[in-house]
């Protein structure tokens, strides 16, 4: 697996390597056929089932998956979920079947393909996941930071600008995500997400809340040390004492 600081082989200006997840032999044929048409990517392997898939991803470090979601033993899902915890690749899933669109997005992939496809569908997804790969190139300064979250609103997915929100609050294994517009909620610890939010952007007030340093307007004093945070649009949220030094040097910055 690439670890946070590689560049994968796209951005060093190579082609994109790419691995085939696929149970049916005639339908990885017909992907790899379609994918050696294709200038900016080059396929290193393909894998029957989610067992192998995972070796092979473990071994090969492609920068693109194209996965199948119903395969037998290990299907698609419990094939990322077992390479969960490196930096995995981008994934792409081929699949015959729409109800599982939802959940595929949940987890960012680039894009859902359902069978029968064609080649300018293909290729559509291959422009889509180069993008991906150029955005995602580590500054000289440190990783790329979030630019939007996907955020699951019962069926449909929601794509929140980072840029819009105002300040995030804790709720046991969820987070609300407060923005100029609304509110929102999201399954992910809030020590999660302020690990992918830029730090020039985003500062603790609390074990519970995270907000957007330039939505700060003003501090009203409580007792022992305590403040209430006064953002732009009328929130007020904690600033305990545990946090009120790192609020402060952040803020001079």
């Amino acid at each position: 697996m690439r670890n946070g600081s590689e560049p994968s082989s796209a951005m060093a200006g190579m082609a994109a390597r790419v691995l085939i997840v696929e149970d049916e032999a005639h339908a990885r044929h017909y992907l790899r056929e379609l994918l050696e048409g294709e200038p900016h990517v080059e396929v290193v392997g393909e894998s029957s089932n989610g067992v192998q898939g995972a070796h092979q991803i473990r071994e090969l470090s492609p920068d693109i998956v194209f996965v199948d979601i119903q395969m037998p033993g290990l299907d698609g899902f419990g094939m990322i979920d077992q390479i969960a915890g490196s930096r995995p690749p981008l994934f792409i899933f081929v699949t015959g079947y729409s109800e599982h669109a939802v959940r595929a997005f949940e987890i960012e992939a680039v894009d859902y393909l359902c069978k029968p496809f064609d080649k300018q569908r293909l290729s559509t997804s291959i422009e889509r996941a180069i993008r991906r790969l150029s955005s995602d190139v580590p500054s000289a300064v440190g990783s790329q930071w979030l630019t939007r979250l996907s955020i699951k609103d019962d069926e449909r997915i929601l794509f929140v600008p980072v840029d819009e929100i105002i300040w995030i609050e804790a709720a046991n294994k969820y987070v609300v995500v407060y923005t100029s517009t609304g509110s929102h909620i999201s399954r992910q610890t809030i020590q999660g997400l302020e690990d992918q939010l830029n730090p020039r952007e985003f500062v603790r007030t609390h074990r519970s809340t995270l907000v957007r340093k330039a939505a700060v307007r003003g501090l009203h004093p409580l007792f022992h040390g305590d403040y209430l945070v006064k953002l732009v649009n009328g929130a007020e949220v904690p600033l305990s004492r545990s946090f009120r030094g790192p609020f402060f040097r952040e803020m001079s910055r």
